[in-house]
């Protein structure tokens, strides 16, 4: 899809079952998607096979950074996550 065929599906509800899914409602999630594609859409207007990605977040309570050495640490999710817009590019 390019950037409108996406941003039409996304405020005309066809993506409202994914965006359930990821965060229990659609209608508030929208205008941070379509205001993510509008930026995306300033800087590469012609884009084609546009997605979106949502990437959940974590927080370590406690043990933070001793992962990286086989140590133990308490992780929890967080109701934030980040998410992209990207198209395919040469």
């Amino acid at each position: 899809m390019n950037i409108n065929e996406l941003k039409s599906a996304l405020l005309n509800g066809r993506l409202d079952n994914e965006l359930i899914k990821l965060y229990g409602e659609a209608e508030t999630t929208k205008a941070r998607y379509a205001e993510a594609l509008d930026n995306f859409a300033k800087l590469y207007p012609d884009s084609d096979n546009v997605r979106l990605f949502s990437a959940p977040g974590r927080t370590e309570i406690s043990g933070n950074h001793t992962d990286h050495q086989h140590g133990c640490i308490i992780a929890g999710s967080v109701h934030l996550d980040v998410i992209a817009v990207v198209a395919e590019n040469n």
